[in-house]
């Protein structure tokens, strides 16, 4: 069962973090879920040379896995307008459980983005998709975790110029060392989600 003392870290976390990240001005916030999972997000940018970075945080619910995830992407727009691609780090917290035990989830992993905005060109279109790959091999990977590998999509119809509704795809595999061997836990959820920005 996952621990209720980490549920609480990371509630605190949030109840810590929101309040500086209100008074941002490119906030964006996104709550997904489907009939067993729970994902939140909350990110901002901000301008950085000729790009921007992006920097969030988020929350990955499921019947065996509580994970929290910091990640830092410098992002620009590249080729065409609407076209955003991206690089950085996705920080890994967390505790799955497999066979009745908790094993710990610990990983710093590379991140890739990219994301189409239809609004940039067609302007009649309001639509987004975007994808994210996340990958941390054993050097990058701690205490019981061997190895971390996370596909992300979404699309996105926005109802009005700050709101959108989605369909988001969300899956990731995690290998752990165990005493009886390597184990593994991995998820793959399709879910309904609501797009805010500020």
């Amino acid at each position: 069962m996952i621990s209720i003392k980490r549920i609480a870290l990371i509630v605190a976390l949030l109840a810590f973090i929101l309040p500086g990240a209100s008074l941002a001005e490119d906030l964006g916030v996104e709550i997904d879920a489907s009939s067993e999972d729970i994902d939140l997000k909350i990110s901002r940018e901000f301008p950085f040379y000729d790009n921007y970075m992006e920097a969030g945080f988020g929350l990955y619910y499921g019947e065996d896995y509580l994970i929290s995830n910091l990640n830092l992407a410098l992002k620009g727009e590249v080729a065409t307008p609407g076209l955003t691609l991206g690089l950085g780090f996705k920080g890994l917290l967390g505790e799955v459980e497999i066979q009745n035990r908790d094993l710990d989830l610990r990983a710093i992993s590379f991140l890739v983005l990219g994301e189409y905005d239809f609004r940039e060109r067609f302007f009649d279109l309001p639509v987004n998709v975007s994808m994210s790959i996340s990958m941390a091999p054993g050097p990058l990977c701690f205490s019981d975790t061997e190895r971390y590998l996370e596909f992300y999509s979404a699309i996105y119809l926005y109802i009005v110029k700050n709101g959108a509704i989605g369909i988001i795809y969300r899956s990731f595999k995690a290998h752990f060392e165990e005493s009886s061997g390597e184990v593994k836990e991995s998820d793959d959820a399709v879910l309904l989600g609501i797009k805010l920005t500020f």
